[in-house]
C-alpha cells in the first residue's frame, strides 16, 4: 500500500512525507525510583474509594503481580486499568489517576520512589518495563 502510495506522489509530482516510527522501547525500569512516596499514598486513596470493593491490594504483589506483569512495559497494565477499570464504568478516572494507581501498585511491591511522578499517560508507561525487585 504504501509503495503504491509512493509511487502515485512520484508520477503526479506531489511530495509527500513519510513518517515511519518503531514501537517505543522501555528506556527505564521500575527499579529505577519512576514515582514518588507522595504519588503512591494519593494512588492507595483512589485505590480504597474506587477499586477497593472488588480488588484486594494482594492482588497486585508479589508472585501474582509478577507472574501477570514481570518483563513487561508498564503499559501493559495501564491498558488493563485504563481501557477495563472500574468495571461498572471503564476509563472514567482521569488519566493520572491511574497513573497514581499503579504508582501504589509499585510501592505494594516496594520499588523505591524518586524525585519524580510517574505520569499518568500511555507513552510514559511504555517507557518504563516491570523488573523484579532487585
Amino acid at each position: 500500500m504504501i509503495q503504491r502510495v509512493l509511487m502515485a506522489a512520484a508520477i503526479t509530482g506531489y511530495s509527500i512525507g513519510v513518517v515511519v516510527t518503531a514501537a517505543q522501547a522501555p528506556t527505564r525500569t521500575t527499579n529505577d525510583g519512576v514515582y514518588t512516596a507522595a504519588q503512591a499514598a494519593r494512588g492507595k486513596s483512589v485505590f480504597e474509594s474506587k477499586c477497593g470493593g472488588c480488588h484486594e491490594p494482594s492482588r497486585f504483589t508479589g508472585d501474582p503481580f509478577y507472574e501477570a506483569f514481570n518483563e513487561k512495559p508498564m503499559k501493559e497494565i495501564w491498558d488493563i486499568a485504563s481501557g477495563t477499570m472500574p468495571e461498572d464504568n471503564p476509563g472514567s478516572l482521569k488519566q493520572q489517576e491511574y497513573g497514581d494507581i499503579l504508582a501504589y501498585f509499585l510501592s505494594l511491591n516496594e520499588f523505591k520512589t524518586g524525585d519524580a511522578e510517574l505520569q499518568g499517560n500511555a507513552a510514559a508507561m511504555a517507557a518504563i518495563k516491570i523488573e523484579k525487585k532487585k
